[in-house]
């Protein structure tokens, strides 16, 4: 007999999705408090004038502004704290986090450790911050990491060289405000890999162990609009980048429940070790891991081959190989410069990351994710 329908629901923040929201900042922040810290990576805000604005609107509403200007792509524990200990010296009531899932991570981080003390070290999964924290609002100027809506903060362990997270309910912003007009600064390299970025969370949240009906319900549409949007968004038309934003937004709710797996889990030591953009580094290990969700979940794979509008042959690898090739992305380990004789390496960091590996909707083994970097390479 059938259990049924089954999943608890809980999303605090508020969320204002419209061209042009950046210049309503002072009055959505009304009632945080008096004083703020604007979290920045060191070079977007400033080059388009947007510290400027951001710094105008908050003074609008009598918000006294400090900056943290310091994030660099794939943060690390140690820049979470030193934007802490920034928001420490100044004593601000809230954050603002203005930039991509770096910016919004960190100001997440800090949040836990102005709030409750310590380091971002001490935080770490598997501990669950459910605990209250100061106000955080956060802007995205990617469409990628759907960070503004999600209870995940992902940093750079420098002593492991590992991705690590911080995560809980107690992350998830108060405000998050979506402006698409933000949007046409992004270059198109970086369109195509936080765009990837949001897929991938789509398909891994849809291929999830612990997906349910609801969250069904974002991902598959996310993948949906990301097939259609993704390439004109690369190409720099502001509709399809607007249609994408939105996309991450939905991506990012169902990984709230479900978690990211395979392409999340394998895709970090691309990161860690070459650097690599996350969106493109979760890539190339999902055209592999897609045969085995097709191979595993055939029914569930059907369905999402229906819903996006999959044709012809070659399956979900051949239809996502197809839109990576048309956004300039990646697709095999060896274009990335990397020697078979390194693949080894690859597994045995790749197993490492059990917390994503985990929510699979089948057992990954080692032999497994060997595999899956063979199928790619």
């Amino acid at each position: 007999m059938s259990a049924g329908l089954r999943f608890t629901h809980k999303h605090p923040t508020t969320v204002v999705f419209e061209r042009g929201s950046l210049n309503r900042l002072g009055e959505l922040v009304k009632g945080l408090g008096g004083k703020a810290l604007v979290v920045t990576g060191r070079q977007f805000a400033k080059k388009y004038g947007y510290d400027s604005l951001i710094k105008s609107q908050l003074e609008s509403a009598g918000v006294e502004v400090y900056f943290f200007s310091e994030v660099e792509p794939n943060p690390t524990i140690e820049t979470a704290d030193r934007c802490a200990e920034a928001a420490r010296k100044a004593g601000v009531d809230f954050f603002v986090a203005f930039g991509g899932g770096s910016v919004i991570d960190v100001a997440k981080a800090a949040n836990v450790v102005y709030s409750l003390g310590g380091s971002a070290k001490d935080y770490l999964w598997p501990r669950n911050v459910e605990e209250k924290l100061r106000p955080l609002v956060a802007v995205p100027t990617t469409h990628g990491t759907g960070s503004e809506v999600t209870k995940y903060s992902v940093l750079v362990d420098r002593e492991t060289g590992m991705k690590v997270a911080v995560s809980g309910s107690g992350l998830l912003p108060t405000l998050a405000v979506l402006d698409p007009l933000v949007l046409k600064h992004l270059p198109s390299d970086q369109s195509a890999s936080t765009g990837l970025d949001a897929l991938s969370h789509a398909i891994e949240a849809f291929f999830s162990s612990r997906a349910t009906p609801f969250t069904d319900m974002f991902a598959l549409e996310a993948s949906r609009i990301a097939f259609r949007k993704l390439p004109c968004a690369v190409e720099g038309f502001l509709d399809c980048r607007e249609w994408m934003l939105y996309a991450s937004m939905l991506a990012g709710y169902a990984i709230n429940y479900t978690g990211t797996n395979i392409g999340h889990g394998l895709g970090y030591p691309l990161t860690t070790r070459l650097n690599l953009p996350h969106g493109f580094a979760n890539t190339v290990p999902l055209l592999g891991a897609l045969e085995y969700y097709e191979k595993y979940a055939p029914e569930r794979a059907r369905l999402f081959a229906e819903h996006v509008g999959a044709t012809g042959v070659g399956g979900l690898r051949g239809l996502f190989k197809e839109l990576c090739r048309e956004v300039g992305a990646p697709t095999s380990l060896s274009g990335l410069g990397v020697r078979r004789e390194e693949l080894d390496d690859y597994v045995r960091e790749g197993l490492k990351y059990k917390r994503n590996l985990s929510n699979a909707p089948f057992e990954v083994t080692e032999e497994i994710v060997r595999d899956i970097y063979e199928r790619v390479f």
